[in-house]
This record gives C-alpha cells, sequence and structure tokens, in this order.
C-alpha cells in the first residue's frame, strides 16, 4: 500500500514538474507555438502531395506503356472512410483551429497586440467568446471540410488511426475549455494549465495528421 501511494507521488511530482518545466517553456513561446503548428500542417499537406506523387510514378512505370491520367487515379484511388468517421474527421478539424486560435489570441498572454481584447465590441460582448469562435470557425470551416477529404480519402486510414482522429475531439474541447478558463481570468496567469491546453492541442494535430506521416514513412521504407 506504500510503495503504491509513493508511486502516486512520484507520477504526480513527474507530471508537475514535465508541465511546469520544458512543456510550459515550449507553450508560452507564441511565436514558436504557432510556427510549429504551421510547420506541421504544411509538412501534412507537403507529404501527402509527395504520397500521391509516388503512387502515380509507381503505377505509371507498371502500367506496360498505357497512357493514365493523374486525375483518373485519383478516381481509381478515392476510398470512401464511412458517414461517422468523416463527420468526427470534420468536427475535429473544425475545433483544431478553434482551439489554436483561442490558445494563441484570446489573451495578450502570447501576442500582446493581436489578441481577442483588442476587438472592444467582441471583449465587451457577454457572448464574445462564442463570438470570437464563430468568427474562427467562418475562416476556416471550408479549410476544415476540405482537409479530411483529401487526407483521409487517399490513404490507408487503420481503426487505431481513426479511433485517434476521433479521440482528438475531447481532447481539442479540452484545450478549448482550458484557454476560456484562461481567458476569464485573465491577467492571472495558470502555467499549468496553459501547458495542458498546448499539450491537447498538438497531440491532437499530430493524431489528425498522422495517417499521412504514416503512408510517406512508408513509402520510404
Amino acid at each position: 500500500m506504500n510503495a503504491t501511494v509513493v508511486n502516486i507521488i512520484s507520477s504526480t511530482d513527474m507530471l508537475s514538474n514535465f508541465l511546469s518545466g520544458p512543456l510550459a517553456n515550449i507553450s508560452s513561446n507564441g511565436f514558436l507555438g504557432v510556427g510549429l503548428f504551421v510547420i506541421l500542417l504544411a509538412l501534412g499537406l507537403g507529404l501527402h502531395k509527395l504520397n500521391m506523387m509516388r503512387t502515380y510514378r509507381r503505377v505509371v512505370s507498371t502500367s506496360k506503356g498505357l497512357e493514365i491520367s493523374e486525375e483518373s487515379l485519383c478516381e481509381e484511388m478515392f476510398s470512401r472512410q464511412g458517414s461517422n468517421f468523416n463527420a468526427a474527421a470534420v468536427s475535429a478539424w473544425i475545433l483544431l483551429f478553434i482551439a489554436f486560435a483561442y490558445f494563441y489570441f484570446l489573451t495578450p498572454s502570447l501576442f500582446l497586440k493581436y489578441n481577442y481584447f483588442q476587438v472592444p465590441s467582441l471583449a465587451s460582448s457577454p457572448i464574445g467568446f462564442f463570438l470570437f469562435g464563430f468568427l474562427v470557425l467562418l475562416l476556416t470551416g471550408i479549410a476544415s471540410a476540405f482537409l479530411p477529404r483529401v487526407l483521409y480519402s487517399y490513404c490507408q486510414v487503420s481503426k487505431r488511426e481513426k479511433m485517434a482522429i476521433m479521440l482528438a475531439i475531447p481532447l481539442l474541447v479540452v484545450s478549448i475549455i482550458i484557454s476560456v478558463y484562461l481567458g476569464t481570468k485573465y491577467p492571472a496567469q495558470e502555467a499549468n494549465l496553459r501547458a495542458v491546453a498546448f499539450f491537447a492541442l498538438f497531440i491532437s494535430q499530430i493524431a489528425l495528421l498522422w495517417p499521412v506521416y504514416l503512408e510517406a514513412l512508408e513509402g520510404v521504407r
């Protein structure tokens, strides 16, 4: 019993040190975090393009002189992942962009000149947080609906990867809730909570892009 208690306390201390140490340092650097988010997204899109090009070259090399267009190959490669998964994937991408905007631009903690409080009509509104999220949804809605179709319809998405994408939804909700909470408490700061929101955001982004990364890695082998 004592050993179990010691292990729990030790694990709690390690988690606290992690949240208040390296993760807190990364999560408190706005430019680093935004750059990381953009790089992960751009890398995913770039790898998807490379995956498609590599597949096209392989098909052409084994086609015995037959002419095959990229458009026809895309039509042949298109795979329906199921309506439930598609709905979950679109929801996850919507929440990803909202969580990103809430984490970095809801308070002046990371970007003093570019944040929610710089728009008085939003900051003074009783539903300002909601309106801010709705504005982000309008700006990113097309991308949120388009990206899942592009990324997941032309690669094999395993059950585990689908589950990870679906689990990203509650993680992103956690990130959004924490960001809203920190927004209500500003200028008070809670580094550990911010680190948790950051971790939930970026783990979710990696989960959403992982099928593309994995296919690119398998293509190199």
